[in-house]
């Protein structure tokens, strides 16, 4: 395992972020780090970036703010395996390990989201308390994972035959976006630009090998959880604020923070709002 620092980059809504690489052997995860404190370990979502989380600033802890393999400045593998779920949390945990130790809070948005669970089921030990906006427990139906399953085949078809523009242009007018229509034209062009910079091929392995589709469900092994959980869903997203009330709402060591004016993107659509849900299960739960 190696471990380069390459450059300090800015951060213009927060603090100053460190921008570096770990070395896997076959290939490199990147990450950003801001701030100083406790650490929280973040998951951006599907076609996104660690800088996703770059209009949060939480007081007293370090975000460790991880590119999910394939995505922002991680590397891009050949290897189907490297882009599924099983693999990625056994190669975060390497990376994590090394750079916090045991013992951290873990944060993840959307496919972020979904991993941060499956990877809490499996190292819950570690961490000290969990945080998940807008996120799956996957599909418990066999006969609907297939249907997402052959959905997620067409979408990665055609990203292979466009361009990473195409593909931002089309995941914009995503129902479940809608309201990022509310956004400053700033923000959504931030939003277009990193989707825009994943490679096709990237974003094609990625649905194919952690999709829904193909994600394990595990909403039947919530109860395993001991930690302390905060789920954080937008009123204007019904899906997932639904699934926040009648999944995370109803375990006893989890939160349910439901935000007026948002969609399914809180951290960005209500940043602030965020930030405090995120502050008071932090003071409340240390």
């Amino acid at each position: 395992m190696s471990q380069y620092f390459c450059s300090i980059v800015d951060n213009a809504l927060c603090n100053p972020a460190q921008r570096m690489y770990f070395d896997l052997g076959d290939y490199r995860y990147g990450l950003t780090v801001v701030g100083d404190g406790e650490p929280i370990v973040c998951f951006h979502g599907f076609s996104e970036s660690s800088y996703t989380w770059d209009s949060i600033n939480l007081p007293g802890y370090r975000l460790i703010r991880i590119d999910l393999i394939g995505h922002g400045d991680s590397d891009i593998p050949e290897e189907d395996e490297a882009y599924t779920i099983p693999q990625m949390i056994e190669d975060l945990h390497t990376v994590i390990y090394h750079m916090v130790g045991n013992s951290y809070y873990l944060m993840g948005y959307s496919m972020g989201a979904r991993i941060a669970l499956s990877y809490a089921l499996e190292y819950e030990s570690e961490i000290k308390g969990l945080i998940l906006e807008s996120g799956s427990v996957g599909i418990a139906s066999e006969a609907e994972r297939a249907e997402r399953r052959k959905a997620d085949e067409e979408l990665a078809h055609h990203i292979e035959h466009n361009d990473g523009s195409w593909f931002a242009s089309r995941w914009a007018e995503a129902p479940i976006f809608e309201s990022q229509k509310q956004l400053l034209p700033a923000v959504t062009e931030l939003i277009h630009l990193r989707r825009a910079h994943n490679s096709p091929y990237a974003l094609a392995c990625t649905l194919r090998g952690s999709g829904q589709g193909v994600m394990t469900y595990v909403g039947d092994q919530l109860e395993k959880l001991s930690c302390k959980g905060l789920y954080v869903s937008g009123a204007l997203d019904t899906k997932y604020t639904t699934i926040g009330r009648d999944v995370f709402g109803k375990l006893p060591n989890f939160k349910h923070v439901v935000v007026e004016g948002a969609g399914h993107n809180v951290h960005i659509e209500k940043p602030q709002a965020f930030e405090q849900a995120v502050l008071d299960f932090l003071h409340k739960k240390g």
